[in-house]
């Protein structure tokens, strides 16, 4: 009688054994299942240029700013310069003229705004990222006529400064050269205008380190020539040409398997609906199993 008893719950040690075996195996698989359809799915998005799929306007139009900020390295997130780079993607300033020319005095090149000034939107731009960079003053080095496409232009050179203490320095102040060592240059830049008063009338010889927020909008407003590549990336970003985030698709491979369907990220291909399909019924079929086997255990013990 014992013998049998024992035989029972050895049985029984091994069914739940088994039992416990197998639903951590379907889970395995789910999961697997889960990333595969996830990778694959992000093959095609940037295989298609995200043609195959329609995203959510907010989706993407976030990953455009992930993206945008990510090449030009703004790896610390300030959410009024991602709302400005918002503004330029929705207002098409990617969709203005642009050339890059060369500027043979300074050995390097410039890009410019073919149809008119830079304009506010970019002034924000560079503004806001300036001052990410912890950029806090300027400094007028110089301003000189220069001919650049056969338009007569005016090259302004400024020096931007950075305190070295922070504590040290009231960012809205104005100071004396005598600050001088207090300061901190970070780098040069040249800003191209068309208008000879706007320089003129702005900066005093009185005062060396202007606050950037001190006329410097102003200037780039006006301004015909950027300060680097971000248009071209804009450009690059806003039209599809980059690659998209696999997160993106592994969520949308988790909202297909569990059947919850959120619509942020539609199929727009018959590829992408096979594979939906497929994912979507395989889900289903093992999440039945998982239950099947959890239900044993439950029951069991």
């Amino acid at each position: 009688m014992d013998s049998v008893i024992l035989g029972e719950l050895y049985m029984s040690f091994i069914i739940k054994k088994s039992n416990r075996s197998f639903l951590k195996f379907w889970i395995l698989i789910y999961l697997v299942i889960i990333i595969i359809f996830g990778i694959v799915y992000w093959k095609i998005a940037n295989k298609s240029s995200g043609q195959f799929f329609v995203f959510q306007s907010d989706i993407s139009l976030n990953t455009k700013i992930n993206v945008f900020e990510k090449k030009l390295k703004l790896n610390v997130y300030n959410k009024q310069l991602r709302e400005i780079i918002k503004e330029l993607i929705v207002s098409e300033e990617y969709k203005r003229p642009i050339v890059k020319l060369n500027d043979i005095v300074n050995k390097r090149s410039n890009v410019f705004a073919m149809d008119r000034s830079i304009g506010q939107l970019w002034s924000n731009y560079y503004y806001s990222v300036f001052i990410q960079k912890g950029i806090t003053h300027v400094k007028l080095d110089g301003f000189s006529e220069t001919v650049l496409n056969n338009s007569k232009m005016y090259k302004v050179k400024i020096s931007l400064y950075s305190p070295k203490k922070k504590e040290d320095i009231d960012k809205y102040k104005l100071y004396k050269y005598s600050y001088l060592d207090k300061f901190e240059k970070v780098k040069v830049i040249n800003i191209f205008i068309k208008d000879y008063l706007i320089v003129d009338r702005i900066f005093s010889p009185e005062f060396t380190f202007y606050p950037l927020d001190f006329y410097f909008c102003s200037i780039m407003e006006n301004s015909v020539s950027f300060l680097d590549d971000s248009p071209y990336i804009l450009k690059d970003v806003a039209n599809g040409t980059f690659k998209y985030p696999l997160w993106n698709f592994i969520y949308f491979s988790i909202v297909t398997i569990t059947t919850l369907g959120y619509g942020d990220i539609l199929p727009n291909s018959m590829l992408v609906r096979g594979l939906v399909m497929i994912e979507t019924v395989t889900g289903v079929v093992i999440i039945g199993i998982i239950v099947s086997f959890l239900s044993r255990i439950i029951y069991k013990e």
